[in-house]
């Protein structure tokens, strides 16, 4: 049986880790490199990947971990890391602090340990199966907001939505039955909903070091992430967060 509030503790010892390597190295002139994907990635983000995974080694050496720099799998079979060093690269570059390493344990595929840590925005919530979500060391809840009328939606890239058969029409749908839409991106706008500051957020095109820690913090706050469908966003890479009292509402727009 798993310890996962020692495994959060350790998590956030990770977190530590992880803010003394990016924070120091954000604002200045940050070199960046092109992955096969096309994506951009710092010597931060590498730096960052490496020194959580040296920690893990010594810390759980019976756990599997995947990052997103050196790879991995995620492995139902065994307790999985789920590490992204710097997500939000692109913000990191541009000297935009809404950047964070994302921290996860994944068990039989459900994230059961959470830690997102936003040096540059002093942010750091996290959470553990059980236990709550916290925001700073407070506790965090989603709003109860229940009509999608009065709710704040929030979404990704525009380039997503188009470059998905539907999906644009979809996303004027939700944005025409909604009091308020932002494009916040990335990590951000699923915390922002796990804190109650938003209650829908909408993205695709993801891997599961993108949502797995995001996935526990929401679920623990009183919310829901799903795919579109209502499965796995770590098996789809579609990520539907809502308070949970919204969730029905948004999945019948998408999909209407």
């Amino acid at each position: 049986m798993l310890d996962v509030e020692r495994l959060r503790d350790l998590a956030l010892e990770l977190a530590d880790a992880a803010d003394a390597v990016s924070l120091p190295a954000f604002g200045g002139a940050v070199r960046a490199d092109r992955k096969a994907d096309g994506s951009f990635v710092t010597a931060a983000d590498r730096a960052v990947e490496a020194a959580l995974r040296e920690r893990l080694a010594a810390a759980a050496p019976d756990h599997a971990v995947l990052g997103e720099e050196q790879g991995g799998v995620l492995d139902p079979a065994v307790p999985t890391w789920v590490l992204d060093p710097i997500d939000a690269t692109n913000n990191y570059l541009r000297g935009i602090p809404v950047f964070a390493t994302l921290i996860a344990l994944v068990v039989d595929g459900e994230p059961v340990v959470g830690v997102a840590s936003a040096p540059a925005l002093g942010e750091r919530w996290d959470a553990f199966s059980g236990g709550g979500a916290r925001r700073n060391g407070v506790p965090a809840a989603v709003s109860d907001v229940d009509d999608l009328a009065r709710a704040q939606v929030l979404h990704g890239g525009l380039d997503w939505w188009r470059s998905a058969p539907g999906q644009w029409e979809a996303l004027g749908r939700l944005a025409d039955a909604a009091w308020r839409t932002r494009g916040f991106g990335d990590f951000w706008m699923h915390l922002l909903v796990a804190g109650g500051f938003a209650d829908v957020a909408v993205e695709r095109d993801l891997k599961p070091w993108d949502v797995a820690a995001p996935q526990c913090v929401v679920t623990e706050a009183g919310g829901r992430m799903t795919s579109y469908d209502g499965g796995s966003p770590l098996a789809t890479g579609e990520a539907l967060t809502t308070n949970g009292l919204l969730h029905d509402q948004v999945r019948a727009l998408l999909h209407d």
